[in-house]
């Protein structure tokens, strides 16, 4: 199916520009980050001699084997370069929560309320799912 410009929405231009530049950036940091722990700059939390005897194991005896916590926890381990490569991967779980508040700005600038509403609705489970506060966390 082709679309042309005259069948795309000024929202859904804004949110696809959002999403591109968020993806781009996610893009740059995960490939960063990722030098930095291949290059070995910054220690990891893990040695790599250890990686193989780790990576078999069950999460939660994973977790009591590492040292790592679940969830956001890994955010005061970020000096260490594999806790590092979760910044892109963070940064590219927040971005349609990004351009959702983009989206809400212009819906409500253009004055559509109801629609404004519901994309604010979304915004608020997206973030609370993000959070780890319900559900659980892995």
């Amino acid at each position: 199916m082709d679309l042309k410009p005259e069948h795309v929405s000024e929202e859904q231009l804004r949110y696809a520009d959002w999403l591109d530049a968020g993806i781009k950036i996610g893009l740059v940091l995960l490939l960063a980050t990722f030098a930095v722990y291949a290059a070995g700059v910054l220690p990891p939390h893990i040695p790599f001699s250890e990686l193989p005897l780790v990576w078999v194991l069950p999460v939660d005896r994973y977790l009591a084997a590492t040292g790592l916590p679940s969830g956001w926890g890994w955010i005061p381990l970020i000096g260490s370069s594999d806790m590092l490569n979760f910044i892109g991967i963070a940064f590219l779980s927040l971005v349609t929560i990004g351009c959702y508040m983009r989206l809400a700005v212009t819906l409500v600038r253009r004055g559509d309320t109801a629609c404004a509403l519901i994309v604010l609705a979304e915004i608020c489970v997206l973030t609370l799912a993000a959070s780890g506060l319900v559900g659980g966390s892995h």
